[in-house]
């Protein structure tokens, strides 16, 4: 399986574990900045691989 399909999964699943810790009320929390974080840098590698691989 290619790395970009990878890392846009993992990404997408790492927005999800952001959303359900939202939802439980863990807006400052510090844990749901780190795995936004996570996520973005996944979303960002991964667009900059189907970019520049396609």
């Amino acid at each position: 399986m290619a790395t970009k399909y990878v890392l846009a999964a993992l990404a997408a699943v790492f927005l999800v574990a952001v959303g359900v810790r939202l939802a439980r009320g863990g807006a400052n929390d510090p844990a749901t900045r780190t795995w936004l974080l996570i996520a973005a840098i996944f979303t960002t590698i991964a667009a900059w691989l189907q970019w520049h691989t396609s």
